[in-house]
């Protein structure tokens, strides 16, 4: 684990985020973001123990993480963009990421081995959305525009439009399975050297090299193409036929129908598949390096991102295919399958980003590795923003609630740095949890009763903003008699 994880105060740092997991949910419920606020804070904590779970020691574990960083990043997202249609977004946007700060700090700390880490993990699971996407992208140029299906089709009309025509072309077939049948023996040889079963008769028979092609057979074959759709060969071919009926059906049986050009030529293609395997593997060789287990484990995230975007663009497939009637027009499977891969990709960037910006603000703001204090001035400034939408009491409690996350994380954090990981006893703690608990208890209900009797305000659209000026200076006041 990171050096800054608050290892040594481990229920300050649990209380901090409970805390701040509860305020946001409150905030978000009370100024109308439903039940998509509560998926954005149920995302914002499975994001920080994804965070905190980047172990490379523990496979498993890591895998986990990336799959949680990933899940959770598109909680976020998603919570996000649904929260972007509501009253006051940026509101909204600064709790969410309050919470996200918090959970990191608590879950995970923030160090550079931590932001290393989750770098780690964006830059594989990116990989894989990017290989994905650039898969996607030619399965339409390539299938999606018909251009493929239609290639096909227009090679197998002239391929079997004349007898000649379907003879010759059966041939180069034929011959370039052959050589594709060779070319993935030894593909498999190279991969499984020595363990392949022994090559039956028919098989090795069926194997062609370069050498084994005569040089006439192959100039014979190219004159065929050439001329072989002169008319004269044609008329000459047709006369022949049609004086023998009987060979005139097996030619049309074999040659025109296209059934033996169809099997060799998928004997041609899965050859070919079979064929660039070694590159293939190279190629994932070369990625995973020298630790193929961490490097897919870091890669977790992505590869449960590709799935979720492939197996949607599937059943847009089948939705199509079958005609289903539903209420809204069904998508292409590319529009499911690309778009949903693009989002991910910019989401997981911009939690990255977000990352290092705490850790930033925390080392350069702050003055230590504190993203407690982070978290909880985005929480302040998110009920500032929200304010007006929430009650009084309401913004009061979540006001006190920031300085609670403040308050116990740095109580956390100052465990770690003075124990050095040696937990201490849990009442201690417990015994600071509950002071603090105390002291914003009582300056909450010194603000309610100066806000309420002490002080006669009669504008409505005022008291949240004045209740939570009282409230601030009644806890910072607490705060410092404590410590002092």
């Amino acid at each position: 684990m990171s050096a800054d994880h608050p290892r040594a105060g481990v229920v300050s740092a649990r209380g901090a985020l409970a805390v701040a997991a509860c305020v946001a949910t409150a905030v978000l419920a009370l100024s109308g973001a439903g039940a998509v606020g509560l998926v954005g804070v149920a995302g914002a904590l499975v994001f920080g123990w994804g965070v905190g779970a980047l172990d490379p020691s523990r496979t498993r574990r890591l895998a986990a993480g990336s799959v949680s960083v990933a899940v959770g990043t598109a909680a976020l997202a998603g919570a996000a963009s649904g929260l972007a249609a509501t009253a006051r977004p940026a509101g909204h946007a600064v709790m969410l990421a309050a919470t996200a700060a918090v959970a990191v700090a608590a879950l995970a700390g923030l160090s550079d081995e931590t932001t290393d880490r989750l770098t780690r993990a964006v830059s594989e699971s990116g990989f894989v959305a990017l290989v994905a996407l650039a898969v996607a992208v030619a399965w339409f140029l390539l299938v999606g525009t018909g251009f493929l299906p239609g290639a096909v089709a227009w090679s197998f009309e002239g391929a079997t439009a004349a007898p000649v025509t379907a003879a010759v072309w059966l041939q180069v077939l034929g011959v370039a399975a052959g050589l594709a049948a060779d070319r993935a023996a030894r593909a498999l040889d190279s991969l499984v050297p020595g363990h392949g079963a022994p090559e039956s008769g028919l098989a090795a028979s069926f194997r062609l090299t370069l050498d084994d092609l005569p040089r006439w057979y192959v100039a014979t074959l190219v004159l065929a193409l050439l001329f072989g759709s002169a008319a004269v060969v044609r008329e000459t071919v047709a006369s022949a036929l049609a004086a023998r009926p009987l060979a005139g059906r097996v030619v049309d049986a074999v040659l025109l129908t296209g059934a033996a050009h169809a099997a060799l030529g998928l004997v041609l293609a899965l050859s070919l598949c079979v064929a660039v395997a070694p590159a293939v593997h190279r190629a994932i060789v070369f990625w995973t390096g020298p630790s193929p287990g961490n490097t897919v484990a870091y890669g977790a995230g992505g590869l449960v991102v590709v799935a979720v975007a492939l197996g949607g663009g599937a059943l847009a497939s089948l939705a199509r295919a079958f005609d289903l009637s539903l209420a809204v027009a069904v998508p292409t499977p590319v529009a499911v399958a690309v778009p949903a891969l693009v989002v991910s990709l910019c989401a997981l960037l911009t939690m990255l980003a977000f990352v290092h910006g705490v850790e930033f603000a925390a080392r350069r703001l702050v003055g230590r590795a504190d993203g407690f204090a982070v978290g909880a001035a985005l929480a302040l400034v998110g009920t500032v923003l929200l304010a007006e939408a929430l009650p009084t009491l309401a913004v009061v409690l979540a006001a006190a609630g920031a300085l609670a996350v403040w308050d116990l994380g740095v109580h956390a954090v100052g465990f770690e740095r003075d124990l050095g990981g040696v937990r201490p006893p849990t009442r201690t703690e417990l015994v600071h949890a509950t002071a603090a608990g105390t002291v914003l208890v009582v300056a909450v209900a010194v603000a309610a009763v100066v806000g309420y009797f002490a002080v006669p305000i009669r504008v409505p659209d005022d008291r949240a903003t004045v209740a939570l000026a009282l409230v601030m200076v009644s806890v910072v006041a607490f705060a410092v008699a404590l410590r002092e």
